[in-house]
């Protein structure tokens, strides 16, 4: 297939492009000018780096039509950390930049637009159903709710097939260093206590790897429409987490949980039903928490060194 990939330079939009040329597809991805990208060095030459920035929808839009996709995956997204989660760019960096891409696969001949949103569009107290009325609880959950209606309306009225999949907590080597768990592990690979929450709270982690092979598990499918939860089906006790990431970088290290409160917005219990985007294309998690983080520590570890 010919896959045109938004955020490649990102930690997932990197893993997917990856798994996307392994997989043998072809494959677009548009790159801010002047951006770093290094977790796309050691793909150069394999994919079609597009100088370009979303907000420049015009030029995109006559990338695109060149390209002539088959698929477009939009995992780009303009303010993920939590400093940003209240940020009025929410709304005016990812809505109208999204709805415009729509609407140039659409104008490209793309049969599918495949865009990730976030568990974040539940909010903190609901059951965490597709089906469910999501009520967010900052603008960055709002501005993903936003964006699955206006991108599927107008996908739906081009006629092209719209999936929407709601990412739950993602790791892995590359991480973003200011998430949890790429915290941890450089403080204790560095000999020093990190500061935590009680850990009480249980989420759901899925490996970045098996994050990939599920978008484009969605891109290849044509029944695959509708909106999908994208997490391991298997929540997991952040204290275990922290203890375990400890046990593999610092054996022996004197922990102190909960020097840190919780937020007044505080998820306790994050699980995702995948049922729906298992029935739907067949994919299921491969990668266990034990495996994962045994990789994601190493990882850190050789970088360190």
């Amino acid at each position: 297939m010919r896959l045109f990939i938004t955020g490649a330079s990102g930690f997932v939009g990197a893993a997917t492009l990856s798994a996307a040329l392994e997989a043998g597809h072809e494959v677009a991805a548009p790159v801010r000018p002047g951006s770093p990208a290094p977790r796309l060095e050691d793909m150069e030459g394999r994919y079609r780096r597009l100088p370009l920035d979303l907000r420049d929808t015009a030029n995109i839009a006559a990338a695109m039509a060149e390209f002539r996709p088959d698929a477009v995956l939009h995992l780009a997204w303009w303010g993920v950390a939590n400093s940003a989660r209240f940020d009025r760019r929410q709304v005016t960096d990812n809505i109208e930049t999204a709805c415009a891409l729509t609407e140039a696969a659409a104008a490209s001949g793309a049969k599918a637009f495949v865009g990730v949103g976030s568990q974040g569009e539940y909010g903190a107290d609901s059951t965490m159903a597709e089906d469910a009325l999501p009520r967010p609880t900052s603008l960055y959950g709002a501005a993903k709710v936003a964006t699955l209606f206006l991108t599927r309306q107008l996908a739906e009225q081009a006629g092209l097939r719209h999936a929407w999949l709601r990412l739950f907590s993602v790791y892995g080597p590359g991480d973003n260093d200011a998430w949890l768990i790429p915290m941890l592990i450089g403080e204790m690979l560095g000999g020093r206590r990190p500061r935590t929450t009680l850990g009480t709270q249980y989420w759901d982690w899925l490996y970045v790897d098996d994050v990939a092979r599920a978008i484009l598990a969605v891109a290849v499918t044509p029944a695959a429409a509708g909106v999908f939860n994208l997490g391991s089906g298997r929540p997991v006790q952040v204290r275990s987490v922290i203890e375990r990431i400890r046990d593999l970088a610092a054996p022996g290290m004197v922990l102190a949980l909960g020097e840190i409160s919780f937020r007044p917005d505080q998820v306790m219990h994050m699980q995702a039903d995948i049922s729906r985007l298992t029935a739907a294309t067949g994919w299921t998690p491969r990668v266990g928490i034990e495996e994962g983080l045994a990789a994601t520590v190493a990882w850190y570890r050789a970088r360190a060194s």
